[in-house]
């Protein structure tokens, strides 16, 4: 079965499944072109935080994906001001979590209005519910995994 579609200029909210049906990996993509992206979050390694940004052709094959919440369209002349986000944002300071920094970087794109939301903690909490509802299916690989528009 084909991937689910994802709208090129789009923003993504992505989870990945953990051990336990509540605790997720967090991260952002965004889905450039018609073909390739960039995935964007920071992984935990040795009681560290490190950055793990690259481009890729195929995030509908990652391991333990459970699928797409789009949070915006970002216009092709953003894309710099996006990345320049990102990399901006803070992820080696007391506290931070693959989830805390994910929704940094939203209040940011926020600020500079590259996004539209009206509250954050609401969309934390969909997108908490949203993993939590795909759980299963992900433990199961059932696949495609969806996109939430």
């Amino acid at each position: 079965m084909p991937p689910a579609a994802l709208e090129a200029g789009a923003l993504y909210i992505v989870l990945f499944a953990r051990s336990t049906p509540n605790d997720y990996h967090w991260a952002l993509y965004h889905h450039f072109s018609p073909t390739r992206g960039a995935k964007f979050h920071i992984r935990n390694i040795c009681d560290a935080w490190i950055e793990g940004h690259e481009d890729t052709s195929g995030i509908h094959k990652e391991f333990l994906l459970m699928g797409f919440n789009k949070i915006a369209q970002i216009p092709g002349g953003d894309n710099g001001t996006l990345r320049s986000l990102v990399a901006s944002t803070p992820f080696d300071t007391p506290g931070v979590t693959c989830r805390t920094w994910v929704l940094d970087v939203i209040r940011a794109c926020i600020k500079a209005r590259l996004v539209r939301c009206l509250s954050l903690d609401q969309l934390e909490q969909e997108t908490k519910a949203f993993g939590f509802a795909q759980f299963d299916d992900t433990a199961n690989n059932v696949q495609p995994r969806p996109v939430v528009k």
